[in-house]
């Protein structure tokens, strides 16, 4: 197996061989890693890794103050650094709490995950951890000791955390990875992160094709029309748009997600994404102040029109990439085997016609309630 393919997998071992079990070590022995941090060394394949350790200051009886140890080390392989900085620290890594696993855009770019579904065998895995990019130095924002009044931690799960609860993320836990198997992993979106003044925010999505980044991202408001698209529950997520040049904001209330194949004797002829929207108008810089009906109706074509073609600029990238993000060939595979079996998918892909099909029910008789 390739050193990046196991990345995650060595972190599970390295939980065994290094922790042991918790009944032979004591609890105050344990270096709790909270964020693991991986890239490659210069211009070398060695990982120069990054491990962020949680702890606390004046800590007493009941508490004390969150704080944070950064420590790094380039080897061979993540395991080869995580022993160098056990013979410069007193105390014993333990990734069974790690929250975080951030990966840089070249070690994604050259290494497939799809070998993270191998991990599952090691009984001590940290399934709930998120799996990230950070498009910068690794090392210089691990580094960090706060961010915003928050450990550098703190501040980055508490991110994706957020987030995710809205409804405008994918989930990305480690737990997809390791139990969904190869081909549940090939083409996903991974949450990417980039430097912001003195420390780093979302900036949307890197898209992956058979494991691997592909170099094209999502911004943020094109990655919730993909969840939404892609069948993640509505929690009043703000989307925005425009309609003639002038900017609106609905909160989505509602969604629902659908698709359908459409054949003729030829075969696959067009892919249909439908989603119907229950929203909030919040703020209308184009329609008249008095709703009635028939204006009611004109905004929700309108902003059904943007969204469409938002939807379509989406869907182009992801058949620029080649990732099938929404897993459509699988549900192909499950419903018309015999279909797919004579297609080549991978090929085929980016060629099909996908028609995005938004619908919108405003809510509010107001512009604000």
């Amino acid at each position: 197996m390739k050193r990046g393919l196991a990345v995650v997998a060595l972190c599970l071992l390295l939980s065994l061989t290094l922790t042991g079990c918790w009944d032979q070590l004591s609890l105050k022995k344990q270096l709790f890693v909270d964020i693991v941090g991986v890239d490659y060394a210069g211009e070398s394949k060695r990982l120069a890794v990054s491990f962020v350790i949680a702890s606390l200051r004046e800590a007493n009886q009941g508490g004390g103050k969150p704080s944070s140890l950064y420590m790094n080390a380039t080897g061979e392989s993540l395991y080869d650094s995580a022993t160098r900085i056990n013979q410069d620290l007193p105390g014993i890594l333990s990734v069974q709490q790690t929250r975080l696993y951030l990966i840089s855009p070249r070690f994604a770019k050259d290494e497939p995950l799809t070998g993270l579904s191998a991990s599952g065998q090691f009984i001590s895995n940290p399934l709930y951890a998120y799996l990230a990019m950070y498009d910068g130095d690794l090392s210089k924002l691990l580094s960090k000791k706060k961010v915003h009044d928050q450990t550098i931690n703190d501040y980055l799960i508490g991110v994706l955390d957020d987030q995710l609860k809205r409804g405008r993320i994918p989930s990305n836990k480690m737990l997809h990875y390791i139990l969904g198997g190869e081909e549940l992993v090939n083409d996903f979106a991974l949450n990417l992160f980039e430097p912001s003044g003195e420390g780093a925010r979302l900036a949307g999505t890197a898209l992956f094709r058979d494991g691997k980044y592909t170099g094209i991202k999502l911004d943020n408001e094109e990655t919730l029309l993909a969840c939404l698209l892609n069948g993640t529950g509505a929690a009043n997520q703000p989307l925005n748009g425009q309609v003639e040049g002038k900017p609106y904001t609905v909160q989505v209330q509602q969604a629902k997600h659908d698709f359908r194949f459409v054949f003729n004797k030829e075969g696959l002829r067009e892919i249909d994404l439908s989603l119907k929207l229950g929203v909030k108008l919040v703020e209308d810089g184009h329609f008249e102040r008095k709703h009635t009906k028939q204006t009611r109706a004109k905004m929700e074509k309108a902003i059904e029109a943007d969204l469409d073609s938002m939807a379509a600029t989406l869907i182009a990238k992801l058949q620029k990439a080649n990732c099938d993000y929404f897993q459509l060939g699988h549900e192909l595979a499950a419903y018309h085997p015999k279909l797919y079996k004579g297609m080549n998918w991978r090929v085929q892909y980016p060629k099909l016609a996908i028609k995005p099909n938004v619908k919108i029910t405003i809510l509010n008789t107001g512009v604000l309630e």
